[in-house]
């Protein structure tokens, strides 16, 4: 079978993952799309994508600071417009093609001398990305200890974030500092696996600017707040006395963790399983609010995504674009 029908065959099966779960959802009362249509009025519109354009705006950014650590003289329009290009691929764009592959792979093409810097912008983004979501749940965590204890399925997940959290953290630290990289005895066994040994010595690079990491950490975890005063203003558009600060803090960043499984196209259908279970859990009552607020979150990013179709079109499309998986790998 060749590689774009295996492509073909992974996005149908995630489609379908998706579309089951959505209309599960809604034919068993979880998920009243009707509600999300009434909330549809100008001002509510004007202030959903003010919140979805400025978390977007953000979490360019934090790409923009990491290029420009590395050297890359680019616009923030530039930035901005291959941002949305790639935010195109995951929501509006048929394909199995992560848009992250596909922003990559058009900054290699205008940069074809830094293609490993590229790349590794690219992946460190979207790592520092999930990162910052896992310092709030772990915040989240802190502050209701007793609540996830007594609760064993978020437990369960609490325990799985704090080993991640626990192991990026870890991994960061010696993939960014090259002393404590030589020192933990990596290098000697790293060194003889030329991929792998060039992949340090490229993240290596970039943490030599620890300076922009831990601005580009601030910014991510801006970004991530923003996303969570969509949510609250959402709880106060629906007249949802139990969706407080506090709940949003819980709720919302280990729901973006679960999401971040890649098995439904943008998290379509598992983000709206997932945030539904950890708002009932925590407000401990029925309410569809996390349901709700997942999909009116992510309609207003799509909206934003498809703003992406015009710098896509301004854009020279190579045929090679069709294997941006294979093109990608082979840099």
């Amino acid at each position: 079978m060749g590689h774009r029908a295996k492509s073909i065959l992974t996005l149908l099966a995630k489609v379908c993952v998706a579309t089951g779960l959505v209309l599960f959802m809604v034919k068993s009362g979880h998920l009243d799309l009707g509600v999300i249509w009434s909330l549809m009025t100008l001002p509510n519109i004007v202030l959903a994508l003010s919140l979805g354009g400025l978390n977007t705006l953000l979490a360019a950014w934090r790409w923009i600071i990491l290029l420009k650590a590395r050297g890359f003289k680019i616009p923030f329009v530039y930035g901005i417009s291959l941002y949305l290009i790639g935010m195109l691929f995951n929501y509006a764009l048929p394909g199995a093609v992560s848009g992250d592959l596909v922003r990559g792979y058009y900054l290699v093409q205008d940069y074809p001398g830094r293609k490993m810097d590229a790349v590794l912008s690219v992946l460190i983004d979207r790592v520092l990305g999930l990162y910052s979501f896992f310092i709030l749940t772990l915040v989240a965590i802190v502050c209701d200890f007793e609540f996830v204890l007594n609760h064993e399925k978020i437990r369960w997940i609490a325990g799985l974030c704090i080993l991640i959290f626990v192991g990026m953290t870890g991994f960061f630290v010696l993939s960014f500092s090259a002393r404590l990289y030589r020192l933990s005895g990596l290098d000697f066994i790293v060194s003889r696996i030329g991929p792998l040994h060039r992949l340090m010595q490229g993240f290596q690079r970039f943490g030599d600017d620890r300076k922009t990491l831990a601005v580009s950490i601030f910014v991510s975890v801006l970004a991530q707040l923003i996303c969570m005063l969509f949510f609250y203003q959402l709880g106060v558009m629906l007249h949802e006395p139990d969706v407080t600060w506090q709940a949003i803090l819980f709720a919302v960043p280990m729901g973006f963790v679960v999401t971040a499984i890649p098995i439904a196209p943008a998290g379509v259908g598992v983000g709206q399983v997932a945030f539904l279970y950890l708002f009932q859990a925590y407000m401990n009552k029925t309410s569809q609010f996390g349901a709700l607020s997942i999909t009116a979150y992510q309609l207003t990013i799509a909206a934003w995504a498809v703003m992406g179709v015009f710098f896509y079109l301004r854009r020279r499309h190579p045929p090679e674009l069709d294997h941006v998986e294979s093109t990608m790998a082979a840099t």
